[in-house]
């Protein structure tokens, strides 16, 4: 009886340890994204207007549609933030789940 209580607490406590550690980022945070985006994406990415540095301008993005015609969505943009593509590196390493989460929502203000 002992050595089944405690392979039920091993369980319990595993399961919740496994639930705390896949729970997702906090709520995003646009006006934390806008300073991340600042400091990260400026450089090559231009918030205010359409035009290109290294690469596209993404204003106008709020509207559905990013500047490669893909479209604007939390999922398509979280994926181009994480893992980069072409001259654009992936900021997987650079950034934390919820950093990137933030600059996803400020991006989808534009």
């Amino acid at each position: 009886m002992r050595l089944t209580q405690v392979v039920f607490t091993g369980i319990v406590l595993s399961v919740c340890v496994a639930i705390l550690l896949s729970a997702p980022p906090e709520k995003a945070d646009p006006v934390a994204g806008k300073a991340i985006f600042q400091e990260k994406c400026a450089e090559c990415h231009n918030a205010d207007n359409k035009e290109t540095k290294d690469g596209p301008g993404f204003a106008g993005v709020k509207n559905g549609k990013l500047p490669s015609g893909r479209p604007a969505t939390h999922d398509v943009i979280l994926d181009l933030v994480t893992k980069g593509q072409e001259s654009m590196p992936a900021f997987k390493e650079l950034l934390s789940e919820q950093q990137r989460e933030d600059v996803v929502a400020y991006v989808m203000t534009l």
